[in-house]
C-alpha cells in the first residue's frame, strides 16, 4: 500500500469519481460500473455489461463524504499496473485541471475507501451481480432508476388446458400479453396485453368453481385471471418491489396475528401471520418505507411509518386510515419510535433520520412537544424506556454515539460512544436487573449497556454486520432477536450472553426483526423482499407471506381437486398456492440455484411435484406436504420436465438442453433411457397412451416434434412443422395437437 496523492481539502474536493472494470476471460466486454459522488451527497451510478445499460441516481448519508476524504487522506491501495481481471480506479475531482486518480487490482488490501464504495454501489443498484460486495448499513436512500436498455424480452410460450371442461390452450405472444384459445373449433376465449411482463411461465387450472389462466414472470408476481366470468384479473399476488427495510407486528396480544412491513416500493404491507394471507397494502409513501413501529391509542391498534419522504404517518390498521402525518426538516426518516401499549397511557411518538435531529410528537394532539439537537450525524435508531415513571428516548447515530433524553422535561441526559463508526441499530427494554439497551452497527459486536451508558456484556457473533435489532422479555429472561448482514439471524439471552438459537440465511441479509406478541414469535425482512415469521422458542418457521423475491420461470396446476397452483422461480424457491385466492400453502426449500422447470402428476398414491434448477438438479417432493420423495442430477441445464407413467411405472422424463431425454424411473431413480434429438432443444414433453402404448412426445426448437415408445425408448418417428412446438397435447384417438407462436396445429396419427 502506498499513500494516496495529496487530496484537496473537504472545502476544495467537489467531487468523486470511483470505477470497477472486470474483465472475464472469452468476453469481449467489460462488466462496469461507475459512481459520481457529489459533496452534497448526489450520486449517479451507471452499469454496463455487453448490450445492458442500466442507470440510477440516489442520495447518500451526509457523513459518507466526509469519512470518504478521510480515508482518502488515510492512505488507499495503489497498483499502477493491477494484475487479476478486477480493476478499480478513484478519482478525487477539484478545481485542478488534472483529478487525483489512483488505481489498484483485487490483490490489494481492503481498505476502508474501497469496503465504503463498493457498499454505496452495491446499496445504489441493488444489482445481484458478485462485482461488488455490501458489508455496510444503509448509507443511499432514494435511489431512482433511468431507463434500461438490452434487457430480456418477452419469448413465446404456451400452454395446454381446459376452459369449460373443453381442451384450450393460452399463448404467451413475443410482442407482450396472452391470448386463450379453445381448441375445437378453434376459437379466441380472451386476451390482454397488461400481464405483468414479460411472461415466461402459464399454467390452465380451475379453482374455486372457475377456470383460471395463472401468468408469472420478471416481475416476480403471480397472476390469476378468471376465464369463465367477466371477472378478468382475479388476483395479482405480489409483495415489495425491492427489499423489505422494515416490520413491525400487532402489540395486543388478542390480535389476529398481523405482521407490516415496509419497503423500498414505498408501501406497507399487512399480513396475516399464522396462515400468510395478504390482507392489503396501505399507500402514502411515496418513496422507501425504513421504519415501522406498533401502539395503541384509546382503543385503536396504530402503526407509526417514516421513509425517504420525509414523511412520519400514523395510521389506524383496524380500518387502514391514515390518522396523521407528521412532516420533518430531514430529507429522510431513518427510525421512529413509540411509547404507549395499554389504554389510559398517553402516546409519544418519535422520528429521526438524515437532518440529525430527534423530533418528539404527541399522538392523540399531533402538536410537536421536543425537538432535541446534538448528533453530528445521520440518526438511525430509536427506542423509548420507562424509567420510573419517566419517559427516556435512546438515539443512536452515524457520529459514532449513543445519547439519551427526556422527554418530558426536553433536556439531554447522557451520552457515549457506541464503539462502532457505523451504529445501526438500537433497542431498548426492562429486565428484571433494570432497563438495558442494546445496540450493533458494521462491526458485527451487538452491546448491551445500561441507561447510563455503562457496558454490561457484548455479544460476538460470526454474521457482519448487525442490520437489526429487538428486545424483549419471553420466557422469564430478557432476549435478544439480531439480524446480520450475512442473513442469519441469532436469538440470544441478553443476562447470560448465551445464543438461544441461530437460524441461517434465507433468501437475503436480514434487514429488519422485530418481536410478535408476548414475544412469541420473531418477524424478519430481508433485502430480497422475503418476510418470515419464526417461533421464538425454537426457531420453527410459521409462515412466509410475501411471494417470489426473483422472476417465475415455471408454473403448473397439481391434479388435485382443490386448484393448487405450484410456482418456482430465480430465487431458488418452489411454492404453492391457492389459484383461487393467492392464499399461499408452501415453500420449499433444497435448491440452491434458479428453479425453471416444474411438472406434476401421480407418482404412486402421492401427488408428486418434480422440479429442476439451473445446476440439473431434480427434487420429487409429495405437493401437499413438501416431504421430499426423490433426489436426480441431470449432466446439464434441462430444457423440459415431464411426469407419466408407462406400463404402470411413473416416470419423470427431463429434456437437457442440446442434449438427450433423460427418463427415470420416478420411484427408484433408475435411468431407463437417454433419448437421442440430435442436439436440437427441446421445448416441451408430453407422456401419452396410443393405442395402449405409453409414448413420450418431444417438440424442440429445430421445428420437429419426436416420439420414443416407453419405456424402452425406441423411435417412433419425428415430424417437421413451419414452427416451434411450444406445448404439446394428445387428444384421442389418433390427433395431437401443437400450439407454437403462430398458433395452433393438429396432427392426426402421429405417431403411427
Amino acid at each position: 500500500m502506498s499513500p494516496f496523492p495529496p487530496v484537496p481539502s473537504p472545502a476544495t474536493a467537489h467531487g468523486i469519481r470511483y470505477e470497477i472494470a472486470r474483465h472475464r476471460a472469452g468476453e469481449g466486454h467489460a462488466e462496469r460500473c461507475t459512481v459520481d459522488l457529489s459533496a452534497d451527497g448526489r450520486a449517479r451510478l451507471r452499469y454496463e455489461h455487453g448490450t445492458i445499460r442500466r442507470s440510477w441516481a440516489a442520495r447518500v448519508e451526509d457523513v459518507v463524504w466526509t469519512r470518504l476524504l478521510r480515508a482518502v487522506q488515510n492512505g488507499a491501495p495503489e497498483d499502477p499496473s493491477p494484475a487479476g481481471p478486477v480493476h478499480r480506479r478513484l478519482q478525487v475531482l477539484d478545481a485542478a485541471a488534472q483529478p487525483k486518480t489512483v488505481i489498484w487490482g483485487e490483490g490489494a488490501a481492503s481498505v476502508e475507501v474501497g469496503a465504503l464504495l463498493d457498499s454505496l454501489v452495491a446499496q445504489i443498484s441493488g444489482l445481484p451481480s458478485d462485482l461488488v460486495r455490501n458489508t455496510l448499513p444503509p448509507l443511499a436512500h432514494r435511489s431512482v432508476a433511468g431507463a434500461a436498455s438490452g434487457l430480456p424480452v418477452q419469448e413465446a410460450a404456451a400452454v395446454f388446458g381446459e376452459v369449460g371442461d373443453r381442451p384450450a390452450f393460452a399463448l404467451a405472444r413475443g410482442e407482450g400479453g396472452f391470448g386463450v384459445f379453445s381448441v375445437d373449433p378453434l376459437k379466441l376465449l380472451g386476451e390482454t396485453t397488461e400481464a405483468g411482463q414479460p411472461i415466461r411461465a402459464l399454467a390452465l387450472g380451475s379453482s374455486g368453481g372457475r377456470d383460471l389462466l395463472v401468468t408469472g414472470g420478471d416481475d416476480n408476481i403471480v397472476w390469476a385471471w378468471d376465464l369463465t366470468g367477466n371477472e378478468g384479473l382475479v388476483h395479482a399476488r405480489g409483495g415489495h418491489g425491492g427489499a423489505v427495510r422494515a416490520v413491525a407486528s400487532r402489540v395486543d396480544v388478542d390480535d389476529d396475528g398481523l405482521v407490516y412491513s415496509g419497503g423500498e416500493d414505498g408501501k406497507v404491507w399487512a399480513w396475516g401471520s399464522r396462515d400468510g394471507a395478504e390482507i392489503g397494502a396501505l399507500t402514502g409513501h411515496d418513496r422507501t418505507v425504513n421504519a415501522l413501529v406498533t401502539t395503541r391509542l384509546a382503543g385503536l391498534n396504530l402503526l407509526v411509518s417514516g421513509g425517504d419522504d420525509g414523511a412520519v404517518r400514523v395510521w389506524n390498521t383496524d380500518t387502514g386510515e391514515s390518522l396523521r402525518t407528521f412532516t420533518t426538516g430531514a430529507g429522510w426518516v431513518n427510525a421512529v419510535a413509540a411509547t404507549g401499549t395499554g389504554e389510559g397511557e398517553g402516546v409519544w411518538i418519535a422520528a429521526a433520520g438524515s437532518d440529525h435531529v430527534v423530533n418528539v410528537w404527541d399522538a392523540a394532539t399531533g402538536t410537536l412537544t421536543q425537538t432535541f439537537h446534538g448528533h453530528g450525524a445521520a440518526v438511525t435508531g430509536l427506542a423509548f424506556l420507562d424509567l420510573a415513571g419517566r419517559p427516556v428516548l435512546v438515539s443512536c447515530s452515524y457520529d459514532g454515539t449513543i445519547r439519551t433524553w427526556d422527554v418530558a422535561a426536553g433536556r439531554a441526559l447522557d451520552t457515549w460512544s457506541a464503539e462502532t463508526d457505523w451504529p445501526a441499530a438500537l433497542a431498548a427494554a426492562p429486565s428484571a436487573g433494570g432497563a438495558v439497551i442494546v445496540s450493533g452497527g458494521a462491526t458485527g459486536t451487538v452491546r448491551v449497556w445500561d441507561p447510563k451508558g455503562r457496558a454490561l456484556r457484548t455479544l460476538t457473533a460470526e454474521g457482519g454486520s448487525v442490520r437489526a435489532l429487538a428486545l424483549a422479555e419471553f420466557a422469564g429472561a430478557t432476549t435478544a432477536a439480531v439480524g446480520y448482514l450475512d442473513g442469519s439471524l441469532r436469538i440470544w439471552d441478553v443476562a447470560t450472553g448465551s445464543v438461544r438459537r441461530v437460524l441461517d440465511a434465507d433468501d437475503g441479509a436480514l434487514t429488519s426483526v422485530a418481536f410478535g406478541p408476548a414475544a412469541g414469535t420473531v418477524v424478519c425482512g430481508t433485502a430480497r423482499g422475503t418476510v418470515r415469521v419464526h417461533s421464538t422458542a425454537d426457531g420453527a418457521l410459521q409462515s412466509v407471506p410475501t411471494p417470489h423475491t426473483d422472476g417465475i420461470r415455471a408454473l403448473v396446476f397439481l391434479p388435485v381437486a382443490d386448484g393448487i397452483v405450484a410456482s418456482a422461480g430465480e430465487d431458488r424457491t418452489v411454492r404453492t398456492w391457492e389459484a383461487a385466492t393467492g392464499r399461499p400453502l408452501l415453500r420449499l426449500r433444497g435448491h440452491e440455484a434458479g428453479v425453471t422447470r416444474l411438472a406434476a402428476g401421480p407418482v404412486g398414491a402421492v401427488t408428486a411435484l418434480a422440479s429442476a434448477d439451473r445446476d440439473a438438479r431434480i427434487l420429487i417432493r409429495d405437493a401437499l406436504c413438501g416431504r421430499l420423495l426423490l433426489e436426480l442430477r441431470a449432466a446439464g441445464p434441462l430444457s423440459a420436465l415431464a411426469l407419466g407413467e408407462a406400463d404402470g411405472v411413473p416416470v419423470l422424463t427431463a429434456a437437457e438442453a442440446h442434449g438427450p431425454v433423460r427418463v427415470w424411473n420416478a420411484v427408484s431413480g433408475e435411468e431407463l433411457a437417454a433419448l437421442d434429438t440430435a442436439d436440437a432443444e427441446v421445448v416441451a414433453l408430453d407422456v401419452s397412451v396410443l393405442d395402449g402404448t405409453p409414448v413420450l412426445l418431444a417438440g424442440a426448437r429445430d421445428g420437429k416434434v419426436r416420439a420414443w415408445r416407453l419405456p424402452d425408448g425406441a423411435g417412433m418417428g419425428a415430424v417437421a412443422l413451419t414452427q416451434t412446438p411450444l406445448a404439446l397435447r394428445h387428444s384421442p384417438p389418433d390427433t395431437l395437437h401443437v400450439a407454437g407462436e403462430g398458433g395452433l396445429m393438429s396432427l392426426r396419427n402421429f405417431p403411427s
